[in-house]
């Protein structure tokens, strides 16, 4: 899991009796690549969860499950995965296959409950062994840092081990295999070094019990400010900001919920942090505007007010930067 917290997952109905939801289905369906994260806003989410356990199938194209997986972290629509558990029966019958299921395997990973979280772990095991391609592996990288394994699970690692060095033999007589091996020496090794390293720095941020120092770490994060690994931290921080609106604690953030005071909590402690641009020497000056139009976008996403001052800047910046706590920007404005 990306956290330590387990989220309740209600088994699915039969019959989800979906609302119609043409913006949701072109994001999903169509998958235009210039719209890839712009999730539509202001659904409910419930109502997500059974459009999703409607509309997606075991044989929904990769392309559409990777939209899937944006839709359902953005809207936690843990209620849809027992629909999706029905996909994950070891059938894969190749490439594509796999790496569907290493999608599935995020998604319900995500927000796992108790119950599930042995399942998509073993599983997740169960994909490792039958990954063949760098492509493959790719997603189980990212499977990998989701569902919080750290460095304590060495499966995956130690088969790009054993993949680059049955290329090794090869690489100085053969031109694809030396480029392959670069891939499973060097890229993929990294990826995996990465992604196994981030979850001791989001342990070290849940167990932070004082509120406000997490809140004000989960920002960090989020910012991409004095942390690396931007590329599995910003989006686990996203999450965390959104679940601080459930309840005080991380352990007790385990269901769904609209909490108008902790929302206000969020948005002050955005509100704080917009303060302190100019003293954070890391942000260079022309970022400056950046960061703070992704700070009045939260402060206005979590229910929070900004000036007037503040809404003529965010009218110049409206169509620019795609920003995930946020309700407008770069492909939200159409």
């Amino acid at each position: 899991m990306s956290e330590e917290t387990k989220i309740n997952t209600p088994k699915s109905e039969t019959s989800s009796n979906a609302r119609p939801m043409p913006e949701l289905e072109r994001y999903i369906f169509e998958a235009d690549p210039y719209t890839s994260g712009a999730v539509p806003r202001k659904l409910d989410a419930s109502e997500v969860a059974k459009f999703l356990i409607e509309k997606i199938k075991k044989d929904t194209p990769l392309k559409s499950l990777l939209r899937v997986e944006d839709v359902a972290r953005f809207y936690e629509t843990a209620e849809a995965n027992e629909h999706f558990k029905t996909f994950l029966d070891k059938k894969e019958g190749g490439e594509e296959d796999v790496r569907r299921s290493a999608v599935i395997v995020r998604i319900i990973g995500y927000s796992a409950n108790a119950e599930d979280v042995k399942f998509v772990s073993q599983y997740y095991k169960y994909l490792v062994g039958r990954a063949d391609s760098a492509d493959e592996f790719e997603e189980l990288i990212v499977a990998h840092a989701t569902l919080g394994l750290g460095e304590g699970s060495t499966e995956l690692s130690q088969k790009l081990q054993t993949k680059a060095l049955a290329l090794s033999a090869k690489k100085d007589s053969d031109y694809q295999a030396r480029v392959e091996y670069q891939k499973y020496s060097e890229d993929l090794a990294q990826k995996i070094f990465r992604a196994s390293r981030v979850q001791s720095i989001k342990e070290k941020i849940l167990n932070i019990g004082d509120r406000k120092k997490r809140l004000d770490e989960e920002i960090k994060a989020y910012l991409s400010l004095e942390y690396g690994f931007m590329e599995y931290l910003q989006p686990w921080a996203t999450g965390r900001l959104r679940r601080e609106t459930w309840a005080i604690q991380p352990a007790e953030q385990i269901k769904r919920t609209d909490n108008a005071k902790l929302q206000e909590d969020v948005a002050q402690a955005f509100r704080n942090f917009l303060d302190k641009i100019k003293e954070i020497k890391e942000i260079e000056r022309e970022d400056e505007d950046s960061i703070r139009l992704r700070i009045l976008r939260a402060i206005e996403f979590f229910g929070g007010k900004v000036s007037d001052d503040e809404e003529s800047f965010l009218k110049n910046f409206k169509g620019k930067q795609l920003d995930i706590l946020a309700n407008e920007g770069f492909g939200l404005n159409e």
